[in-house]
């Protein structure tokens, strides 16, 4: 009996927290960093996109100058600047904007190239490009960069 109303009752939770009307938890299924020439502000940069799945994402760019370990950059309520960010979430595009309350932070904790990892902190508010009054936030989001994709992250393709 004591079994069966703990089984009764775990169910009931998990129902009772798929009934919410939060935000599903943004969930760093896939990374992809950008491997091909490209720049920003004239200046050449790197991509990191990371997300759930192919169409739920962010993408954060920034210049390959500032790809090392201990690099922390904030822009608040800027919609240019040393990181441009977006993210594609439930069919909305959100982003970076200098008329309302939006937030693009990126740290980079560790940058191990004897291992190919590193470690990347991301928060992000971003505000919807059709309705300008929804946001979409991140907070603190861990992005571990291994293999294939450090590599990309710390090397410079040849234009």
């Amino acid at each position: 009996m004591t079994k069966s109303l703990l089984t009764l009752t775990a169910l009931s939770a998990l129902t009772l927290v798929g009934c919410s009307e939060s935000e599903p938890e943004f969930s760093v299924n896939q990374i992809t960093v950008s491997d091909f020439a490209y720049t920003m502000n004239e200046q050449p940069a790197v991509s990191i996109t990371f997300g759930k799945d192919n169409d739920n994402f962010c993408d954060v760019t920034l210049y390959r100058d500032d790809i090392v370990q201990g690099f922390s950059s904030t822009l608040e309520n800027k919609s240019s600047g040393n990181l441009s960010s977006s993210c594609t979430w439930n069919k909305a595009y959100y982003v970076q904007s200098s008329k309302h309350p939006t937030l693009a932070s990126l740290t980079i904790d560790k940058l191990d190239k004897v291992n190919q990892t590193a470690n990347i902190k991301a928060s992000l508010k971003l505000v919807n490009s059709k309705t300008l009054d929804d946001f979409f936030e991140i907070d603190d989001v861990e992005i571990k960069v291994s293999g294939e994709q450090f590599m990309n992250l710390i090397t410079k393709p040849v234009e």
